[in-house]
């Protein structure tokens, strides 16, 4: 009997090890979360907002994605009508810190987005630039907006294959 388990035993892992060299079973290892850097010139609103709406989207959908903001020139332009929409809609800009963006945060992203002139910004040449009203002066409309791009960014998060 103990001759029979250690024959069972050995074919167990060498089927084991089989396996997992398998091209089948490398492929669906998970990958690595892709990482997205939202920057916007104030670092409080419209990146700082996103960064809030994705993390959120993507934990409902099951997508694991690292999601950062920054700004150019950090300062508050969150107004005390915004932040009132902003709480009814369970969103918190100021659920991590404001940070300046720094000299390798673009180069360290897989995607990287701006907002307004922060896209003339050093260092974000590839970052796609987003459109999006001003959330201070028309809440719906920049809701509206927000909500169908971080919906298609996800959906395209969603279909990318491991990078290699």
């Amino acid at each position: 009997m103990g001759d029979s388990r250690s024959r069972l035993s050995r074919r167990s892992v060498s089927l084991g090890l089989a396996l997992l060299a398998s091209p089948a079973l490398a492929a669906a290892r998970p990958c690595p979360p892709p990482r997205v850097l939202f920057v916007c010139p104030a670092g409080t609103v419209k990146s700082a907002i996103a960064r809030e709406q994705l993390k959120r989207d993507a934990a409902a959908r099951g997508l694991l994605v690292q999601v950062r903001s920054r700004g150019v020139h950090p300062e508050d332009h969150v107004s005390p009508a915004l932040a009132a929409h902003l709480r009814a809609d369970g969103l918190d800009p100021k659920a991590e810190p404001v940070q300046a963006l720094a000299a390798g945060d673009a180069r360290d992203a897989d995607i990287v987005i701006a907002f307004d002139e922060a896209a003339q910004a050093p260092g974000l040449e590839r970052a796609r630039v987003w459109d999006i009203p001003s959330w201070n002066s028309d809440y719906a409309a920049a809701h509206a907006a927000l909500i169908a791009r971080t919906d298609a960014l996800l959906d395209e998060l969603a279909a990318r294959d491991c990078p290699a």
